[in-house]
């Protein structure tokens, strides 16, 4: 039983997931991680293939200003992440135009004005979506109890109010479509489609249907000051894990759980609460007082019928979700290639149109650092690639699939070698990609779903599910439930979630 009992048993190893066993073993509890794969990260990850070392999904980092997510998790618990900051946040490539998405929020305003036009109804549009995204990420860091569930949350709420969470708060239930009809930049079809494609990497929407206080977060994210991590994106998760493993915390792999029940009991003056089982030959049953889940809330509900509000919820959501196409290449540049030493690391690429089988109408890449020792020795450069592809739960694998693999992979290498002088004349190494039936495969996500719930869904931001079930005794994190996708925003929901049931305790 010593092996199988624990206070806290954690389902994936995903960033929030992972924030929030480190808070708990920092208060002493045992913590137990079940992780699906052979890595931990989840969808910020990576692994070696050929001798290289791929990114799994994310690829980006931003979130260490002060009070923001990651500069709360490193001062809370001292620990120190590898990272390598970067002078340029991103280049979009759009038809014949290069837009550099600067750093600097007033080189911004300039570069967006170059482009497209707008004058002082341009400057007053940003300034609106860097004050809303700042308080955003303030009220986000001190609501620990939204969504409410109860007149409790509300009131303890209310004791963090400031009037400036009032802005955030109106601009929930206005669309960005209305906020650009407003200032009268609405007309201009190439400004609408370069927003599109920029809100479909962080909000998983688009103009019409994305709420503004949303799409402020997300449209300003490459103002942050942007990171990549040496080694590739799992060293985040493993650098969280070996403060886990001081505590007297542990992860174990290969262990996808199939059941969660609720289960109270009691031997040898040990209570819990659940029991675990997971597909392991071996060691496959688990008890704990607290379960924290970091799977999808699709997968949660299909592995337990002991959450029936949870499961009426997540039915709601079913529809107009994402997958992915992505691919890694590894390639041989050579030493007098000067272009590839000053290139910005992060690009995003509109297509001429989209690609097939629901392919997305841009590509996002990112190259490993040239002075990362890890994933860029002796000239080889890392590249990242990946697109939206709707309707996940269409690809399977029959008699096309491979077919409809290489039929992507041609285009998008054709697209590299039409950008990027240094890739036409590097020497591709090693090249693979993935498809929504891969992501379903390495992560378990239902269909090969990716990137949360498409803020569309949040016009109203009450709809969106709490990081507290139905259950006190089990709570959420990841990218489907508050406040959603990416790093930053998975890592603050691991914070808050073991804040708030800490403070639970206590109180």
């Amino acid at each position: 039983m010593e092996d199988h009992y624990w206070d806290v048993v954690v389902i994936g190893s995903g960033l929030g997931a992972l924030s929030a066993a480190l808070s708990f073993s920092e208060k002493g509890k045992k913590v137990l991680i079940l992780e699906k794969g052979i890595s931990p990260g989840g969808c910020a990850s990576s692994f070696q293939k050929k001798g290289f070392v791929f990114e799994s999904g994310a690829t980006t980092l931003v979130g260490f200003e002060p009070g923001l997510p990651l500069d709360q998790l490193t001062k809370k618990f001292q620990i120190q992440f590898p990272v390598i900051p970067l002078d340029r946040s991103m280049v979009v490539h759009m038809k014949t135009k290069t837009i550099e998405r600067y750093k600097s929020r007033s080189k911004w305003k300039n570069e967006s004005k170059r482009v497209f036009g707008g004058g002082w109804r341009m400057d007053l549009f940003w300034d609106l979506c860097f004050l809303t995204s700042d308080f955003l990420w303030s009220l986000s860091s001190r609501y620990k109890n939204f969504p409410f569930r109860n007149l409790t949350d509300i009131v303890k709420t209310i004791f963090h109010f400031r009037v400036s969470d009032l802005v955030p708060l109106v601009f929930s239930f206005v669309s960005l479509k209305r906020v650009l009809q407003g200032f009268g930049l609405y007309k201009n079809s190439e400004w609408i489609q370069f927003l599109d494609e920029q809100l479909l990497i962080t909000n998983q929407s688009v103009v019409k249907d994305v709420p503004f206080v949303m799409a402020a977060a997300g449209l300003t994210y490459p103002q942050l000051q942007n990171y990549v991590v040496e080694g590739g994106m799992v060293t985040l998760a493993e650098t969280i894990l070996n403060q886990i493993h001081k505590n007297g915390g542990k992860i174990l792999y290969k262990q996808e759980v199939r059941s969660l029940k609720k289960c109270i009991g009691v031997e040898k003056e040990r209570k819990w609460n659940w029991e675990i089982k997971t597909n392991h030959r071996e060691n496959s049953n688990f008890y704990a007082d607290l379960v924290i889940s970091n799977i999808p809330i699709w997968n949660l509900c299909e592995i337990t019928n002991d959450l029936p509000k949870l499961k009426t919820q997540t039915s709601k959501f079913e529809t107009g979700i994402w997958g992915a196409f992505t691919m890694g290449i590894a390639i041989q540049t050579g030493p007098s290639d000067t272009s590839l030493t000053s290139e910005c690391l992060h690009h995003q690429i509109h297509l001429e149109k989209n690609l097939p089988y629901g392919g997305g109408k841009s590509v996002f890449l990112s190259l490993s650092h040239s002075e990362d020792p890890i994933r860029s020795q002796n000239g080889v450069r890392i590249l990242s690639l990946s697109t939206h592809i709707e309707n996940p739960e269409l690809w399977i694998r029959d008699e096309f699939y491979k077919n409809k693999k290489k039929e992507i992979e041609s285009i998008l290498i054709d697209t590299l070698k039409n950008q990027f002088s240094w890739f036409k004349n590097g020497k591709v190494l090693f090249l693979h990609s993935a498809t929504p039936v891969t992501w379903k495969t390495w992560t378990g996500r239902k269909f090969g779903r990716v990137g949360g719930i498409p803020s569309s869904y949040f016009l109203n931001p009450f709809r969106m599910i709490a990081n507290q079930s139905e259950d006190p005794n089990l709570l959420l994190t990841g990218d489907t439930v508050y406040p959603g996708q990416g790093i930053p925003a998975v890592i603050l929901g691991g914070l808050n979630v073991a804040e708030q049931f800490l403070a639970r305790k206590r109180g």
